[in-house]
């Protein structure tokens, strides 16, 4: 979320200075993501989610990293890794917030909503902070700790052992 709260000041300035209309288009690669979503959920089911998670969270820096050129077409397809690995991030997490818990499993997916909603407007409000202390660069910066966290959790998440519940099927 942060980052589509932030590219369009990216897009407006120099070297870029696209008018309104045209950082409006970049929105539609939100699109993406509704579809990415179904894909990394597929690629889940078929590999499990140990195997998957660590995917979107790669991707996620990959576009970051490419957010950072002066090159429109680089940024904009950096946008689109973003949101391609955001939504696919989300998607197995959550889905995978409910399986993992051995009871109150409807409680453990709304604790992961109320954080995951809780963390965007945290995190969005701290990236104008960043934004307004060092640039896109402190955004870009700010996202990528996070998913590099992401992607650690994910990376151990692939060495847990599934619930018991699970391996007594």
């Amino acid at each position: 979320m942060t980052v589509y709260n932030y590219i369009a000041f990216r897009l407006l300035a120099p070297p870029f200075l696209l008018t309104q209309t045209q950082v409006g288009l970049v929105f539609g690669l939100y699109l993406v993501g509704g579809l990415s979503s179904a894909a990394m959920g597929e690629l889940a089911t078929r590999l499990g989610r140990r195997r998957v998670l660590w995917i979107g969270w790669a991707m996620m820096l990959a576009g970051l990293a490419a957010t950072l050129a002066e090159n429109l077409a680089a940024v904009i397809i950096g946008v689109g890794l973003v949101t391609i690995g955001f939504f696919g991030a989300h998607s197995v997490a959550s889905s995978w917030v409910g399986l993992r818990a051995e009871t109150a499993r409807a409680q453990a997916s709304s604790l992961y909503l109320l954080f995951y909603y809780l963390g965007s407007s945290v995190v969005g409000t701290l990236g104008g902070v960043f934004y307004q202390r060092a640039g896109w660069l402190g955004v870009a910066g700010l996202v990528g700790f996070l998913a590099l966290v992401g992607l650690v959790v994910a990376l151990f998440l692939a060495r847990v052992a599934p619930p018991r519940w699970m391996m007594a099927r």
